[in-house]
Parts: C-alpha cells; sequence; structure tokens
C-alpha cells in the first residue's frame, strides 16, 4: 500500500513537471520586443542613415509611419539628405520632433540633390530644398507674370548672390 501511494506521487510530481515545462516552452515561444539602452549600442547601430534606411527600418527606429513616409517622400523628391537640419523643411517635422529624430538618425553620405525644374516646381516642391517663403514668392510672381523664369540671369535678379551661388548648380529652367 505504501508503495503505491509513493508510486502516485511520483506519477502526480512527474505530470505536474511535465505541464509546467510544456507552459515555460509555450511561453518562451512568444515574440519579445528588445529592448536595449542606447548606451551599450555601437555608434553604427544606434543610428539608421536617413538616406539609405527603408521604411521599415525608419518606423522601427521609433519614428512614426506617417513621420517615415513624409521622408521617404523627401529623399524622393530631393535626391536625399545632405544635413538632418533639413527635416524642419518637411511639413509636420517641427523643432521638438526634429529634437527627438536626431537621436536615431545620421546621414553617413551627403545625398546628390536632384534637378530642381524651378518652372514646373510647386511652392512646396522649392521649400523641399531650402527656398526661403520670401523667394518663392518672387519667383511665382515672375513666373505668373512672364510664363517662366528663362535662364539663370533672371534668375539671379529673383534671388541674392548667396542664395543664387548655393542652387546655381541644381535649379534647371526645362526637363
Amino acid at each position: 500500500m505504501r508503495l503505491k501511494k509513493s508510486i502516485l506521487i511520483v506519477m502526480v510530481m512527474a505530470i505536474l513537471s511535465v505541464l509546467t515545462y510544456g507552459a515555460q516552452l509555450e511561453k518562451s515561444n512568444e515574440n519579445y520586443d528588445l529592448i536595449i539602452s542606447t548606451n551599450v549600442l555601437k555608434e553604427e547601430t544606434r543610428y539608421v542613415d536617413i538616406n539609405t534606411a527603408t521604411l521599415e527600418e525608419l518606423s522601427n527606429s521609433g519614428i512614426t509611419m506617417r513621420q517615415a513616409k513624409l521622408i521617404m517622400d523627401y529623399r524622393d523628391k530631393t535626391g536625399g539628405f545632405q544635413n538632418l537640419q533639413e527635416l524642419k523643411r518637411i511639413k509636420g517635422i517641427g523643432q521638438a520632433t526634429y529634437d527627438k529624430m536626431k537621436l536615431v538618425l545620421m546621414i553617413k553620405e551627403p545625398a546628390q540633390r536632384k534637378p530642381l525644374y524651378i518652372n514646373e516646381a510647386t511652392d512646396e516642391d522649392m521649400k523641399l530644398y531650402g527656398l526661403d517663403k520670401k523667394y518663392i514668392k518672387k519667383i511665382r510672381k515672375h513666373i505668373n507674370r512672364y510664363g517662366r523664369v528663362e535662364n539663370n540671369m533672371e534668375l539671379i535678379k529673383l534671388l541674392p548672390n548667396s542664395t543664387y551661388e548655393k542652387y546655381k548648380t541644381i535649379i534647371k529652367y526645362d526637363k
């Protein structure tokens, strides 16, 4: 009788062990996000290159999907970022958002600018390239009055020398 009780206790213990171990196995198969302090990451792991990151990489870095799409749109239109300050040119990204983004984004290599076709560009396009509102208004007024900006001699009359020098290689007049 004692032997039967001992065997019964051992069997109950074995069954409980198997059930507990199985529950642990099931729990270990759940998906968890790894949370690592930025202090322990290597610099190249900590940051995402804004000019080459995919939509998924941008959103995984803590940037919202909407902001990641805005960044991708900016890259498509301009060719990419030459510095992180350009983030503030994007409608919907202000100083507070920029301050958060600069903690996770970097630029390994400044992007080569796409041409800005001044006669076809919207005001928003010109803003994305960094032109001030007052110069955009002057350009728009000229285009509305004369139909287009014909060449660099007309453009230089619309922009101060420093601004003209900055943009003269990327502004194009015809596609």
